[in-house]
Order: C-alpha cells, then sequence, then structure tokens
C-alpha cells in the first residue's frame, strides 16, 4: 500500500486506489451509469467505530454488485493509516474498479442535528434490494431537494416507513424505542445495531415492528454514522416534538458504548 496515505487530518483529503489526489478514468462504469457501493464511517480520537462492521457490509454490497474488493486485512489497513482526529471516511468502490478513500474532518454539531423530512412513495428495484449501499441515489437527492427538506423518509404501498434515504428511523410511543425490522428492503445500520445495543443496556424496551406513516409516536429519530440520533422536527411541513427524554437517554448510553469502544470522547 502507498505510504502517500500518511497525512495529517487537518483537511478533506482523497486518494483513489491508494494515491492521493489521483484520478478516476472518465469512462469508469461508476461515472457513467451509477455503478458503485460505499460504505461511510466515523472516527472518534482516531479510532474507527465499528470498523469490522462496517467492512461486512462493504464486503456484502460488492458481492451483490459482483465487484472486486482487497483481503479484509487491505482494508481495514487503508482506513487505519488515515483515522487521525474526529473524521468521516467515505470508502467508494466503483464498477470498473476503482477505490477512492475519503477523509472529511467532522464539523461540531453534525450529531443530533434536529432534521426536517418528507415522506417518499418508494418500492426497491429488484436489482437494487435496499439492503445493498449503492451509490444509486439520484432519485432520493432530488426528492430531498424538491421538498427542501434534509432526507425523504421512504414509505412502501402499505404505508409503512423502510428508511430515511441517509438514515434508519426510530420512534419512541409511550417509553418504548420502535425501529422497521431488517426484512431486506432497508440498510442494516451499524449505528442502529449499536443504538438497540445502548438502549438495551439502558433498560429501554426496543421492539422491531412496522412503523406506519399514521403511526402516533412521542419522539421520532434519524440514525446514522455521523448524525448518531437526530430528532426529527418536521415531517411534510408540519411540526414535531422531535426529541424527548427516551432519545436523551438512549443517546447517552450510545456514546457511553462508544467511549468503551475508541476511549474516552472529546
Amino acid at each position: 500500500m502507498s505510504s502517500s496515505l500518511n497525512h495529517p487530518c487537518e483537511q478533506q483529503a482523497i486518494w483513489v486506489n491508494g494515491i492521493r489526489d489521483a484520478q478516476v478514468p472518465g469512462d469508469d462504469p461508476g461515472l457513467l451509469f451509477g455503478l458503485t457501493v460505499f460504505e461511510t464511517l466515523r472516527t472518534y480520537g482516531g479510532v474507527p467505530f465499528r470498523l469490522d462492521a462496517h467492512l461486512e457490509r462493504l464486503e456484502a454490497s460488492a458481492r451483490a454488485m459482483h465487484f472486486s474488493l482487497p483481503d479484509r486485512g487491505s482494508l481495514r489497513a487503508e482506513f487505519l493509516q488515515v483515522s487521525q482526529g474526529d473524521v468521516s471516511l467515505r470508502y467508494t468502490v466503483t464498477g470498473g474498479g476503482a477505490r477512492i478513500l475519503q477523509r472529511i474532518p467532522i464539523k461540531a454539531g453534525t450529531a443530533c442535528r434536529p432534521m426536517r423530512v418528507a415522506q417518499m412513495s418508494w418500492v426497491n428495484p429488484v436489482s437494487l434490494p435496499g439492503a445493498v449501499k449503492h451509490g444509486c441515489r439520484a432519485a432520493w437527492l432530488l426528492a430531498a431537494q424538491a421538498a427542501g427538506v434534509d432526507e425523504v423518509l421512504l414509505v412502501d404501498p402499505a404505508g409503512q416507513i423502510l428508511e430515511a434515504n441517509r438514515s434508519n428511523v426510530f420512534a419512541v410511543d409511550h417509553g418504548v424505542l420502535i425501529t422497521p425490522p431488517l426484512d431486506g428492503r432497508q440498510l442494516a445500520g451499524v449505528t442502529r445495531e449499536a443504538l438497540m445495543e445502548a438502549a438495551r443496556r439502558a433498560e429501554i424496551p426496543v421492539e422491531e415492528r412496522p412503523l406506519s406513516v399514521e403511526s402516533a409516536f412521542q419522539e421520532f429519530y434519524l440514525a446514522s454514522t455521523l448524525k448518531e440520533l437526530s430528532p426529527v422536527v418536521e415531517m411534510d411541513g408540519q411540526t414535531l416534538t422531535g426529541g424527548g427524554p427516551v432519545g436523551a437517554t438512549l443517546h447517552r448510553a450510545f456514546r457511553a458504548l462508544v467511549a468503551e469502544e475508541c476511549g474516552p470522547l472529546a
């Protein structure tokens, strides 16, 4: 692996196939047709949170798209060589075989930021199931832009919330934490799993069950690597209460879990 990966993290940096500031060929199918898979994780004090879980999911996405990846040890080494400070690391693999590693310092206030969402009717294409973290996201991004919101909630024909376009979802109803079950139509979020583990530690009841857009709930959240647990304060232009006491307890438990695995948090 190129030693050019060894750089301080004071600014954003990009490596292609281990070479800093290298370029992706213009005829790469990832550019021409959106044939990419990717994974985003973050570091806390230079330690990647649940790196192996992210790598496992990247490998599963690559298998589904028939892409080749380096072995697990080489992937780990690529991440660890650029894991300094608190940064976001996005690893993209293209249909042409390019490996793009982006390192971006995390801005203050990224986690737990209030979110605005809108509903979007959605059925996953058979060729791209929701469990695959692929790069074909134009429809979702354009829908969010048109609605003037941060993310869209993907809602199936039965009115069940699957996930948001960049997040898993959690609701709180009478003290119970609820999240839609993984049935192949959603991404198996690493943060989703960690939050459920933290909830059990905090003795918060957790249920994986369908969540209708018509459901009554007292708290509603989006969850992902960078936003951790962010309250939804607006849905389809209607104000929501967003966060609440259960979410506050859950987030403290999550941060305690992160500190156990990554060391004391700043």
